[in-house]
């Protein structure tokens, strides 16, 4: 008997013949010798399957034989495929892979059988195989969900459907057995965690196809109980079909049971709202604010439901917040629980309560901060609007000159529900007075209550309550500005008294889609996701009013971010000038539109000259406004005026003292200076306002790396660290780079295998393939041949990547490496020298010296150790040679660092590593 063939004409093993062969796929079997299938639908069945090229576990899915000689049903599966693969999301199973085959050859060369063949089909693709089980299992094995648990979920589900959504995608076929919870859920859970991708949907296999390309007769494709009435009708559906599928999971999610059974489409359309069985709900203790959302998303008519997956994200929001709103009493009880049982975080707590008492040690009278408006709306999804009405007050307060106004970001932890004491948020903020509030927003109604409060004797010295209608609250923000700067007599310029007066559009639905956007732009959570969320509320807003130019200058903003983030791109690069140009164009005298303009330059076009002129204007007209006078100490400290950047950017985060990432700007300031101690106490103060940002925790264990050689305390971080919230894959890559410096090849591999896909995007560097890390394990260890044949299988994409960014220096750098490693030499010089020539030192003291970090290390590997070495000695005295992995100089990185290996044995090296430590020289 022959054995069979794979795709390369490789002779199978009889172990690897028990199961089928899709090219590099194999499925796998059970241990009674069955495949082990994963789920079964109308078109095809998912097996858990081996990706043998790359030794990782797939879900493989198949089209089933019996339909795949049909052209449509082909056709609808390859879309599958790419719908799938279009939504590159934390909460949506990934498709890498799609392949059609005109049968399949058995292993051991028979013909197959007619029912062989209609159990395999001949198209399949491979998807993220997600180690956990569905929602519907774990409903069945543990009942009803908690409604933290449950608007989790929900959550989650909802930030996938606003990627589809934005895609024109719909998923119809959403339900508890195509939403998988990861296996870290439990552990999540029970550390009271909250993170962001341990909820995946899957199966977009129903995925609305465009009617104008199918000729098919429009039909009901779903599941009834799960489906909304016009998916049920076989009319057309939108987004808003998901969201009424994603209404009844949440329902059964709950009370462990549909609120009705449906027999019709009929009959859904009876069940108004009015007959939803409530007390299914409220017999469970589900609370008022949680029924009230269902409401909408279930009902009958699509209009009368949250009109896209972003207002439902922002209606969930509200919900948790609600449900997790910690009583005061409570919260002193945590405090001192955490308190005794942290030594670290209180040294820093106290280190902060210091700083903050030094800075604020004399309260400016006309200090004032914003507190967050309590939401008094029936509707929880109105959160957004309160939160927009405080943003749009704060905005017009910064551009009053006498005034001192504390961010928003350092006021947010606040509420105006009075539970804390005044004089403990004075203290804290080193404001002389807060502004709280409460707004009711019902239908075109807005009632806003506000109160000024003097924290040091704790009394309201104003108060005032607004009702109007929407189309009046437009103004009602510059008016209420204008009315508190005389309370604290503050005198207004002409040009001030303009601006903080100005209607900044005409269109009340506009600007509800701008309050909207900015709730997203002041995440706490900095995701991109956010960003694009907010770019696209501000260019809805701009289609209904385009003269709206404060919507124009933001939508440039977030363009910015994203090309900052997703990495240069043509198209962000036009839209975010045309942006910001067309925001100057409408209104000359807009902080915001010169905010813009500044950002665009300095992020997009790197003219920093340009960018310090539109900066410094912007300063002038938003005086309290802590980002223009931020981004103007960011420039200089790339310019190299490190000591000015750094007084700069401390007198902003004393204006925003519990704005994390200015004390964070401070870590990164001290660490290119090697100023240890300087770094060290920031990066505490920054960890104790978000003690669990974990990525801030583990720049925390990097001192210890760079300043003593001691892995010991960055180890200890990331065992209690576990491997779900980093979907862009920055805590696996710094995972993989500690366990390298400590030639833990084990554990640098299991970093790497653990992470769910194929290619990492750390925010810190360019995009890595997984095979790119596998190599550098094997070549730290010495395995050279197995290295070649993962950097070979890396190498075209890190190519296809450097073509796609040319101006990316950071990728220009990375595949200068590969190619060291490779030995192609005049390949790997070529590649770091572009790179330096991209982003020399006199135009970027920040990052261009770890462009010149990797070429010495290119030049290590290609053994010119003369050019190495003498490199080295210039770059251990230059600031801004340190950085997260490969390309830091330090003398413990020089000692510890794999990559450096070739130079190990030139005694010019050895004298380096013998001497201190020389002083950075700026």
């Amino acid at each position: 008997m022959n054995a069979g063939l794979d795709e390369n004409g490789k002779a199978i093993s009889p172990e690897e013949s028990t199961t089928r062969i899709y090219q590099h796929y194999e499925i796998l079997t059970r241990p009674d010798g069955t495949r082990w299938e994963l789920g079964r639908g109308a078109m095809g069945v998912t097996y858990k399957a081996r990706d043998r090229n790359l030794d990782t576990l797939v879900a493989l899915k198949i089209i089933n034989a019996s339909i795949s000689s049909r052209p449509d049903a082909r056709r609808n599966f390859l879309l599958e495929a790419q719908a799938a693969a279009r939504l590159r999301h934390p909460n949506v199973a990934s498709v890498y892979h799609f392949s059609a085959i005109n049968t399949v050859p058995d292993p051991w060369g028979r013909v197959l059988s007619a029912e062989e063949n209609a159990d395999a089909g001949d198209c399949f693709y491979a998807m993220e195989f997600i180690e956990g089980e569905t929602l519907e299992a774990r409903l069945r094995r543990e009942g009803p969900l908690t409604p933290v648990t449950a608007l989790q979920i929900a959550l989650q589900v909802a930030r996938a459907l606003t990627a589809a959504e934005r895609r024109g995608l719909v998923h119809r076929d959403l339900k508890p057995s195509n939403i998988m919870l990861a296996v870290e859920e439990e552990a999540m859970l029970a550390t009271g965690l909250h993170g962001d991708s341990w909820v995946k949907v899957i199966d977009f296999g129903l995925a609305k196809l465009d009617q104008a390309e199918s000729s098919e007769p429009a039909m009901f494709s779903g599941t009834e109980a799960f489906s909304s009435p016009e998916q049920i009708e076989a009319r057309e559906v939108d987004g808003r079909s998901d969201i009424y599928s994603l209404g009844v999971t949440l329902w059964f999610s709950l009370a462990g049971k549909v609120p009705f059974a449906l027999t019709g489409g009929r009959e859904a359309t009876v069940k108004t709202r009015d007959f939803l069985p409530v007390d299914q709900l409220a017999g469970r203790g589900v609370p008022a604010s949680i029924i009230a959302l269902l409401r909408s998303m279930l009902a009958p008519n699509p209009n009368d439901r949250p009109a896209s997956a972003v207002d439902l994200v922002e209606g969930l929001q509200s919900c948790m917040e609600a449900l997790t709103a910690v009583p005061e009493t409570e919260r002193k009880i945590r405090r001192r629980i955490a308190w005794t049982s942290a030594i670290g975080v209180a040294a820093a707590l106290v280190a902060l309560a210091i700083y903050f008492t030094a800075a604020n040690s004399a309260l400016d009278d006309k200090s004032i901060a914003v507190l967050p408006f309590k939401n008094l709306s029936q509707d929880p999804a109105n959160s957004f609007f309160a939160e927009g009405i405080e943003d749009d007050i704060l905005s017009r307060l910064v551009k009053i000159s006498e005034l001192t106004v504390i961010s928003r970001l350092s006021s947010s932890r606040f509420r105006s529900d009075g539970q804390v004491d005044p004089s403990e948020i004075g203290r804290s903020l080193g404001a002389r007075h807060v502004l709280k509030g409460s707004l009711q927003r019902d239908g075109n109604r807005v009632l806003l209550h506000v109160a000024l409060v003097d924290t040091r004797s704790g009394r309201e010295v104003w108060a005032e309550q607004y009702d109007r209608t929407l189309a009046d609250a437009i103004t009602l923000q510059g008016e209420l500005a204008g009315a508190i700067a005389e309370e604290l007599n503050a005198t207004l310029t002409p040009q001030e008294t303009v601006e903080v007066r100005a209607k900044p559009t005409g269109d009340p639905g506009a600007y509800v889609l701008y309050l909207r956007g900015r709730k997203f732009e002041n995440s706490s959570t900095f995701a991109i996701s956010d960003y694009e969320e907010a770019e696209a509320l501000y260019s809805q807003a701009i289609a209904l009013d385009p003269g709206f130019a404060l919507a124009h200058a933001r939508r440039s903003i977030a363009l910015a971010y994203l090309y900052r983030f997703r990495g240069p791109s043509q198209g962000l690069k036009k839209r975010a000038h045309a942006e910001a140009a067309e925001a100057l164009r409408l209104n000359p005298h807009l902080g915001e539109a010169h905010l813009a303009n500044g950002l665009s330059y300095y992020r997009i076009e790197r003219d920093y000259n340009r960018a310090l002129t539109e900066l410094e204007i912007a300063r002038r007209l938003l005086p309290n406004d802590a980002e223009a006078e931020a981004f103007l100490a960011f420039i200089n400290r790339r310019r190299g005026h490190w000591r000015e950047a750094r007084e700069a950017i401390e007198r902003v985060r004393a204006r925003d003292p519990r704005n994390v990432l200015y004390a964070e700007e401070l870590y990164t300031t001290g660490y290119a200076l090697r100023d240890w101690p300087y770094a060290a106490e920031h990066i505490r103060q920054a960890e104790a306002i978000s003690p669990n940002v974990s990525l801030l925790s583990i720049e925390r264990g990097l001192i210890d790396v760079w300043q003593h050689g001691n892995l010991q305390p960055l180890q200890e971080i990331f065992a209690r660290l576990k491997t779900y919230g980093d979907p862009e894959g920055t805590v696996a890559w710094m995972r993989w780079d500690t366990a390298m410096l400590a030639r833990d090849f084990y554990t640098a591999q299991a970093a790497v295998d653990n992470f769910p896909f194929a290619t990492l995007s750390s925010v810190y560097s360019a995009p890595m393939p997984k095979s790119y890390l596998r190599g550098c394990i094997a070549l730290a260890n010495g395995e050279n041949a197995a290295a070649q044949q993962d950097f070979e299988l890396a190498r075209p994409e890190m190519e296809a990547e450097t073509i796609a960014h040319p101006d990316d220096p950071v990728r220009h750098a990375r595949l200068g490496l590969l190619y060291a490693y490779m030995g192609r030499n005049e390949e790997a010089i070529r590649e770091g020298e572009r790179a330096v020539a991209l982003n020399p030192v006199s135009f970027d003291a920040l990052d261009g010296p770890q462009q010149l970090t990797n070429l010495a290390l290119i030049h290590a590997w290609l053994g010119d150790n003369d050019r190495a070495i003498s490199m080295i000695e210039s770059l251990l005295t230059m600031p801004g040679t340190v950085q997260f992995c490969e390309s830091s100089m330090t003398l413990w990185e020089l000692r510890l660092r794999w990559q450096w290996d070739p130079l190990r044995k030139d005694p010019r090296f050895q004298q380096i590593l013998a001497a201190p430590e020389p002083p950075t020289v700026y």
